[in-house]
């Protein structure tokens, strides 16, 4: 009787006579277990702490009797409604009937029943209700319902129209929120889901509703799994499981146990996974709730594919299907995932017509679903099947149909994170497909699909940007001609080819097999499972597409791409490179094949892949012929890809009427101090007639709004990289004030010709899957530099203030960017002691201006005046173009 009465908010003697029988109140009443109800005269309630207690002990003892007794209550209070009429009795029935159907909710959403809850929506609006509040609330199960059922369109407007609702019940809008979050996930619109999933953690804070913050946690966890991005998820579970066993749901608690075992094994942390999912399959057991007890079923499957027990895993799949086929349980989304992984388990195993068959049913299922990520992904399996099969068309077209479905969700993603995410998972795609072209003998078509797999991301919100078109920019033409190349598909061979410069040769490296370090499945798969990792990853390899306006050679080079993985959390990967032994083995490996197409060329285009963008390509030497970066050699410059060199930087563009030249110096304070920053601003501002803003004064509303008139933009000082949050690099313009990464895609705009980063580490980059590149050159390569110089590591300042004078000297005198850097950067490295000298000598007759900045001139040993004191690569090299070469 005690939990009976537990579950209900109010009662009086009838009715607790009416549902328990005569006489239970008395018993209640003669123990003094019982006090007045605050919501309705002359009722009653179970005492507080006496309901808490008596609701842990149904739930621990009788879980699913819980579900049976709130629909008796329902059952009753709606049969109230019609015989009371529409007085204040009628209202309170109404308002009890609504009160039972949420707990309903609640309950039916863990077990996933959710015809029963159409079943009871159906009801509840034949009884009649009276009041709005009962209607949206009916709205919004009935919305709900949908959604999971797969009706996404009449689901998602039922919700979208109670959103609407300016005077909606705050809780209410939560939900709403939260299911329109759910609605877009299912979709794959991972960008939308977002969106959602954080309004309904902000409103569930400042509401200070904890279920269902940890509901938004759960949500926004399952999008970062949709990226592969399982640390993150992981930790928001973890945050999640204290928040559901604090308020005893133990259907959401074996929920998160699940989860957390998922996540742990994405991770490679086997024994934790075990654990975790052991203890959801208990619980869930104990619960009664066979719909949800097929989840970690299915993940102890995938678990013992991963260990190599294919029997046990086998049975595992076996059984959650069974489950989540059955009529009564309805778990079409789980039903994919576990015919799509046993088809990846008869796969590993050579039974292949097994697996097509599999695979064909996980196919059926998400094209019901309108899962595109998952077809997707169905189709490159299939495509992996037909190849082990020898049947390399059909292999073709299946991988084919697989990355237009990437593709197709990329478009439509418009958060960069989102973007980036789908590309990491569908890298194997593409790699497969590259390597699938070069065996059919289709160079060509896979250079296109190296295009095509990276750098797109970076397009999209290019094209995003200039579709807009700052109204600051002065020359609408320029701006229009961008908008237009830009907004073209990725760059084929053939179009490259057309606008490549007689004189230019293009090397664009693409790199597969490259694991990322750290914790991960595969990285942590036992040794004897050899068979699973083939599956799993291409072997790492290293392809050169040599590329001239009239040919293409194909290289694959001895080198494995993994070995130049930057260490985690190293800021300065690219240092551990610059031994010269190495640098000699880069050059054999990396430009020797494409030699014999440098000889003549004024321009030499570099496109890394992978781990390849952390190479100090301007370092690199040859063990006979001398550095790769040689006055009498081609000049070098940098690209994220041939699209963008070809859509923003290298195609055919008018010239922009910004006609400004702003320098921007600070030296900063302390052990960090630099001598020469703001000195080298003055000097650059004085030698091209623009304007120079130094010292510890704020910089950057100047520069938001000085943007669009800037022709050239030179910053000297510190740039700080961040290697877990690359966006977050900054530029120290000021005392208190740096301007990262982040800010200037957000603000700036340029109508830049150039921008110079005399900074160290400012074209630092963190690569991401899908190639995408997070940093400070990016940054200014989005805000409208067709041409950043940039540094890739620490840079000593007085050398920087060398190679800036020498760039600045040359590109005034009419040299391109890239062939004035690269004669800088050689005659620095060319330099004597004796040279130094009469530069400062040079400086203080010609320059006092700079020469009174720079304080007291470094001292000059005498044994270094024949000695060539910069020769070192750590100290000329660091420099490189990105982006348009020529003027």
């Amino acid at each position: 009787m005690l939990m009976i009465s537990a579950l209900l908010r109010w009662f009086d003697r009838e009715l607790l006579s009416a549902l328990a029988g005569a006489g239970a109140i008395d018993a209640l009443l003669a123990g003094g277990q019982l006090e007045a109800s605050p919501q309705r005269p002359g009722a009653y309630r179970l005492r507080g702490e006496l309901q808490a207690a008596a609701l842990v002990r149904l739930r621990a003892e009788h879980p699913h009797e819980e579900l049976t007794w709130h629909r008796h209550f329902f059952d009753h209070f709606l049969s109230q409604i019609g015989e009371i009429g529409p007085g204040q009795s009628g209202a309170a029935a109404e308002q009890e009937a609504l009160y039972h159907l949420g707990q309903l909710f609640l309950l039916i959403a863990a077990r996933q029943e959710w015809h029963t809850l159409e079943e009871l929506v159906a009801a509840a609006r034949a009884a009649g209700p009276r009041h709005a509040p009962t209607s949206d609330w009916l709205d919004f199960y009935a919305g709900f319902a949908a959604i999971r059922t797969q009706r996404y369109a009449p689901g998602t407007a039922a919700l979208q129209a109670l959103i609407d609702k300016p005077d909606l019940p705050q809780d209410l809008r939560l939900q709403a929120l939260n299911s329109l979050g759910q609605a877009a996930y299912f979709q794959s619109d991972y960008d939308r889901a977002l969106g959602h999933y954080t309004q309904v953690l902000d409103l569930a804070r400042a509401l200070g509703d904890l279920a269902y913050q940890g509901y938004a946690l759960g949500n926004l966890s399952n999008v970062y799994e949709g990226l592969g991005r399982y640390e993150q998820a992981l930790g928001l579970h973890l945050q999640i499981l204290p928040i559901f066993r604090a308020q005893r749901d133990e259907y959401r608690e074996a929920k998160a146990l699940y989860h957390l075992g998922y996540y742990a094994m994405q991770l490679g942390r086997w024994q934790a996974a075990r654990g975790y999912l052991g203890d959801a399959i208990a619980l869930y057991e104990r619960l009664d709730a066979p719909s949800s007890l097929a989840y970690p079923l299915w993940g102890v499957g995938l678990l013992q594919h991963m260990l190599g027990d294919e029997p046990a895993s086998e049975a595992a799949y076996l059984r959650a299907r069974a489950i989540a086929a059955a009529q009564q349980h309805g778990q079409p989304e789980l039903a994919l995932d576990i015919h799509f992984q046993l088809g990846f388990l008869y796969q590993t195993q050579g039974r292949c017509a097994e697996a097509l068959e599999a695979y064909a049913q996980a196919a059926e299922l998400a094209a019901r679903l309108r899962d595109q990520y998952s077809a997707a992904f169905i189709s490159y399996r299939i495509g992996n099947v037909h190849a082990q099969l020898g049947q390399l068309g059909a292999a073709q077209r299946a991988y084919q149909a697989a990355i237009e479905g990437v593709e197709a969700l990329r478009g439509a993603a418009e958060r960069e994170e989102i973007k980036l995410g789908l590309l990491g998972n569908a890298q194997q795609v593409y790699e497969a497909m590259v390597l699938l072209c070069l065996e059919l003998g289709q160079a060509e078509q896979a250079f296109d699909y190296v295009e095509r797999a990276r750098s797109r991301a970076f397009l999209d919100q290019l094209s995003k940007k200039r579709a807009a078109g700052p109204p600051e920019r002065a020359d609408a033409d320029a701006a229009a001609d961008l908008r237009a190349a830009l907004d073209q598909p990725v760059a084929t061979l053939a179009e490259l080819q057309a606008e490549l410069p007689a004189d230019a040769l293009l090397i664009e490296y693409f790199t597969t097999g490259v694991l990322p370090r750290g914790e991960s499945l595969i990285n942590q798969l036992p040794a004897a499972n050899a068979r699973l990792r083939a599956h799993l990853a291409h072997p790492p390899r290293v392809l050169i597409f040599a590329v001239t306006r009239d040919r293409l050679e194909l290289h694959q080079p001895a080198i494995d791409p993994a070995t130049l993985r930057p260490q985690l959390g190293d800021p300065v990967p690219v240092r551990r490179l610059l031994r010269d032994s190495l640098l000699v083995r880069l050059y054999d490996q990396l430009i020797a094949p494409a030699a014999s197409l440098l000889a003549g060329r004024r321009t030499l285009y570099l496109i890394p892949h992978g781990p390849l963008h952390y190479v100090p390509f301007m370092a690199l030497r040859s063990a006979g012929s001398g550095h790769l970066l040689d006055p009498a050699g081609p000049a070098i410059a940098l690209a994220p890809s041939a699209t963008i060199l070809l859509r923003s930087c290298l195609g055919r563009r008018a010239r922009p009427a910004a006609a400004g030249m702003y320098a921007l110096g600070y030296n900063a304070a302390g052990d960090a101090a630099l001598r020469y920053a703001e000195a080298e601003a003055r000097y650059v501002a004085r030698l091209a007639g623009g304007q120079a803003w130094v010292g510890p004064a704020p910089k950057i509303a100047r520069l938001i709004e000085a943007g669009p008139r800037a022709r050239y933009l030179h910053i000297a000082g510190h740039a700080v990289y961040d290697p877990r949050d690359a966006l977050g690099s900054a530029l120290r313009l000021g005392a208190d004030e740096a301007l990262s990464a982040r800010e200037i895609i957000a603000r700036l705009d340029l109508g830049a010709e150039l921008v110079t980063l005399s900074a160290c580490l400012s074209g630092m980059t963190e690569v991401v899957p899908g190639d995408e590149l997070l940093g400070l050159q990016r940054a200014f390569l989005y805000a409208g530099a067709p041409a950043v110089v940039c540094a890739l590591w620490e840079a000593a300042d007085l050398v920087a203030l060398l190679v800036m004078e020498r760039f600045y000297t040359g590109l005034w005198a009419g040299a391109p960017p890239a062939a004035a850097l690269r004669d800088a950067q050689a005659a620095v490295r060319g330099m004597t002691g004796r040279g130094l000298a009469d530069t400062i000598a040079r400086w203080r007759a010609d320059q006092p201006e700079l020469f009174a900045s720079i304080g007291e001139p470094p001292d000059i040993p005498p044994a270094l005046l024949g000695e060539r004191i910069y020769a070192d690569p750590i100290h000329w090299a660091p420099f490189m173009l990105i982006g348009r070469a020529g003027s």
